[in-house]
This record gives C-alpha cells, sequence and structure tokens, in this order.
C-alpha cells in the first residue's frame, strides 16, 4: 500500500479523503492514478474489492472543472453498479462541488429530469439509458474529453458492445479513455483495438486472492441439497452467497432452504429493482443469512464481509468463477469458497483450474 500524497493529487482532494478516513492507497490506484494523470489512455484487468474504481476517479478528478458542463462518463453494465458506483463518486465529488448524476435502466424516463436538469460534471450510467437521453437531445456529450468502461468484460457479453462504441463516437475526438476488465476476453480485446488504439495495459494482482481458501466437492446432481444442508447446519455460516446458473433455481434452492429454517433468500433478474435493493439492503445488515442468487450478484456488488461463497452450479463461463468467488475475502479479509461438481461438470471445472493456474482443493463430507 502506497500514500495518496505521493500520486500528485490536489490539496482539496487530498483533503477529503483524509476525512473519508482513507488512510493509504491500493496498488491499483498507485498504478493507473499517474498514467491517467499523464493523459494516457489506460486499460487495466483488477480483481472485484481492489479500489479500482477510486483508482479511475482519482485520476480525473485533477482535470475536472466544476464549472464546465459534462467532462467524464463512466459507463458500466447493470443498474446495481450504477448505483453502488454513483454512491462512491458523489462521496469524493460532494465536497468539492464537482456534480455526479446516475442514470440507468429500468426506471420511468421521467425520473431522470432531476439528472439531466442539474449541471453535472460526471455522469454515472448504463450505456441503454445514456443513449436514450442522448438521442432524444436532453444529453450533450459531445464535449465530454474523459470516458470510463468498468466492467467491460461484462458490459460487452451483456450485449453493449455496439452502445459503447456508439458512445466513443459522440464524444469529443481527443477523449481519453480508461477501460477497467476482470478478464481480457476477446470482446474486450477488439474494442481495445479498435475503439481506443493505442493505451497502457496493466494486470493489476491476482486474480484470485490468496486469502481465498477455495475447496471443491463431487458429487451427483441430487445431492446437493441434502449437502447444502448439512454444511449450513454444521457450520451456521452468518452471511453466504450461493450462485446457482438459472433463475428457477434461485427459487427452489431458496424454498428448500427455508424449509428446513435456514433463512434464504432468492435473487436474480426476475425480481423487480426496488425487490431486489430491498433484499440487498437486509442481506447487507444480516438480516437473511444466504442469498441464493444468478450470475447477477457475481459483479460490480459492493457487499462486505461475505463468509462464503458457493457454487451450487459450476458457472457456465470460465471467467465467472472468478467473479463469484470475489464476493468472499474482499480487501484481503479470509473468504472462503465451495464448488458442487457433477460428472458432467468436471471438464468444465478442469479449464477454470488450469485457465487460472489453480488447484482446488477437493474435500469430503
Amino acid at each position: 500500500m502506497g500514500q495518496f500524497k505521493k500520486l500528485g493529487l490536489k490539496k482539496d482532494i487530498l483533503d477529503v479523503l483524509s476525512n473519508l478516513r482513507y488512510k493509504e492507497s491500493f496498488e491499483v490506484q498507485d498504478l493507473v492514478v499517474p498514467l491517467v494523470m499523464k493523459g494516457e489512455n489506460v486499460v487495466f484487468t483488477s480483481r472485484t474489492g481492489s479500489g479500482k474504481t477510486l483508482a479511475y476517479l482519482l485520476g480525473f478528478l485533477n482535470k475536472i472543472n466544476p464549472k464546465h458542463a459534462l467532462q467524464l462518463l463512466i459507463m458500466v453494465p447493470t443498474r446495481e453498479l450504477c448505483i453502488q458506483v454513483g454512491k462512491e463518486v458523489k462521496k469524493i465529488c460532494d465536497p468539492l462541488n464537482i456534480n455526479t448524476g446516475v442514470l440507468y435502466g429500468g426506471r420511468n424516463l421521467h425520473g431522470d429530469q432531476k439528472t439531466i436538469q442539474r449541471k453535472n460534471q460526471i455522469m454515472v450510467c448504463t450505456p441503454g439509458r445514456i443513449i436514450q437521453q442522448i438521442n432524444m437531445k436532453h444529453i450533450k456529450v459531445g464535449e465530454v474529453k474523459y470516458l470510463v468502461y468498468d466492467e467491460s468484460d461484462q458490459m460487452f457479453d451483456d450485449g453493449f458492445y455496439k452502445d459503447c462504441a456508439y458512445i466513443k463516437e459522440r464524444v469529443s475526438a481527443d477523449v481519453q479513455t480508461v477501460l477497467s476488465s476482470a478478464t481480457i476476453t476477446d470482446k474486450v480485446s477488439n474494442f481495445v483495438e479498435f475503439e481506443i488504439g493505442d493505451h497502457v495495459l496493466l494486470n493489476v494482482g491476482n486474480q484470485i486472492p490468496e486469502n481465498i481458501v477455495q475447496e471443491k466437492i463431487y458429487c451427483e446432481k441430487l445431492e446437493k441439497n441434502d449437502l447444502i444442508l448439512k454444511i449450513f447446519t454444521d457450520k451456521k455460516p452468518k452471511r453466504t452467497v450461493l450462485f446457482c446458473n438459472t433463475k428457477a433455481k434461485t427459487e427452489g434452492i431458496s424454498e428448500f432452504l427455508t424449509n428446513h429454517k435456514i433463512n434464504a433468500k432468492p435473487f436474480s433478474g426476475m425480481l423487480e429493482q426496488s425487490e431486489r435493493q430491498s433484499r440487498l439492503a437486509l442481506f447487507k445488515e444480516g438480516k437473511i443469512a444466504v442469498l441464493v442468487t444468478t450470475d447477477v450478484a457475481a459483479r460490480g456488488l459492493h457487499i462486505e464481509r461475505i463468509d462464503n461463497v458457493f457454487n451450487y452450479d459450476v458457472p457456465t463461463r470460465t471467467e465467472f468463477y472468478v467473479h463469484r468467488i470475489g464476493r468472499t475475502g474482499r480487501i484481503d479479509a479470509k473468504g472462503y469458497s465451495l464448488t458442487f461438481i457433477c460428472p458432467e461438470d468436471v471438464e468444465r471445472f478442469e479449464k477454470i483450474e488450469e485457465t487460472f493456474e489453480i488447484d482446488v482443493k477437493e474435500i469430503e463430507l
């Protein structure tokens, strides 16, 4: 860890960081901030919980002028991440009199009125919603000189590749771009090559932190529920995320656990936005012990002190394994993950181990 004062930040920014009790900078901030301040396009990989939002934000903050209109666009793939990043940015920027707007889909367009009528220097947004507002001529982005694509691998996988390229065309021709990604997928590589061009590439830290204990158990499909129940009965975990591959399973597994007096709730894209926010809040407060979810919760959600991550199903995509287990062991806290592997999953999990150069310990119950 380093010191923020060595990064060349303005005194008022350092004062805000001090007041918010940000004591030491993380590796990703030490590497990214100076490059962004120099005007470089930066592409970097960094694991969840490593401090990347603050890294790209601090890099641009020295350049933001509170007297001018929109200067920085931060693109994110999901509503939840938009809300979360917006809160983090506002926490730093409000004391500096730099206005931050948040725009995301899933709410009525009229709900954006208060945001777009304000003179914002920074906008955190999902691609579809910002494009709607641009095309309706409610927002002008032609003078935007700073652009961030956060969690870009998920953003492009979710079908926003063309939208992100369109945004790049609409902003200033000399825009400075930062792209963060948990993994460099083919789509990310193509975007970097064709849309960003010259850049500095950084791979920050281990993709899988050493402080997460990883284990696996081989079983049959019909054994999973009994095994989960035995684990929960024996260990009585306080805050657990259980990942499965379908929305329907989140309902079924939650019902099974609830029937056995384990406080579990499903969490998936089937829920209304307000219900998702409510369940996340209850989980953060410890009023829900087990969040049974699809990969919608694998990325971008800031939830501290998750004791365990259980992969009820082996993830369908190799990189999702990193995203899932990254929910635990955040910021160097100890974490634990357990993956249930059926015969048809063996080859897929072997690919995960090979890709990330890990040898997950096998256990038996």
